[in-house]
């Protein structure tokens, strides 16, 4: 892959991107898309074969890098590898991000038909590392252990897909209340040492960047 290439990928991504953001799935074209990237037509389908495949890499891009952010934020505080801390780093990370937060919503005018097939397209491997994450939160004593580690994700995912269906006036507020009901929920009730938490941290971020790691290297196959 060469640079020049790489680039213009990125530039046919990012005017998909706005284009999508403006108008919606089911407004715009590859023609619109070409002509706002300034590139042919024949050229945006070396790349992407098909307009689904298109807005899908729009969306993988923006899942890498919410998730690249959050690996970021915890290597600049480690204390946010705490379960609840996380979840209301990534809420808001998601929330912020309308592309992002759009398959959550009752209005599906960004993506349309496309949100039914996101989580189809996401890659397993999230969901593994996502469950290798409240392993590593186990061994280290920062959640609760009466339950096996699958039904706490799925429980989990429950709680936060509800507030992530909300569509809340106050983004900040309803992190708080996210962040306070997975603390009760999924946590011991006692404060953890600072020293647990520290130590888990390495961990977490390399569990996240190898995650984000995973959605770059999708992409890149169609650049």
């Amino acid at each position: 892959m060469t640079e020049d290439r790489q680039k213009r990928a990125e530039r046919i991504l990012d005017a998909a991107a706005e284009l999508l953001l403006r108008h919606g799935y089911r407004r715009v074209t590859v023609e619109d898309v070409a002509e706002h990237a300034d590139v042919g037509k024949g050229t945006l389908y070396l790349h992407w074969k098909t307009r689904e495949q298109l807005f899908l890499a729009v969306m993988l891009r923006e899942a890498a890098q919410s998730i690249e952010n959050l690996a970021q934020a915890i290597e600049d505080e480690p204390e946010l590898t705490l379960l609840h801390r996380m979840t209301r780093t990534q809420f808001l990370n998601v929330v912020r991000r309308p592309l992002l937060h759009a398959p959550y919503l009752a209005d599906s005018g960004v993506l349309g038909k496309l949100a039914a097939k996101l989580h189809d397209s996401q890659d397993p491997r999230h969901h593994e590392a996502f469950l290798d994450y409240l392993k590593l939160q186990a061994e280290h004593g920062l959640i609760r252990t009466d339950l096996k580690v699958e039904d706490l994700a799925t429980a989990y995912q429950a709680v936060l897909h509800g507030f992530l269906l909300a569509s809340a006036a106050d983004p900040e507020a309803a992190a708080d209340l996210l962040a306070d009901t997975v603390a009760h929920a999924f946590q011991p009730t006692a404060t953890p040492p600072a020293a647990k938490v520290r130590a888990a941290a390495p961990g977490a971020i390399a569990l996240f960047r190898a995650t984000a790691e995973i959605d770059r290297a999708n992409l890149r196959r169609a650049y």
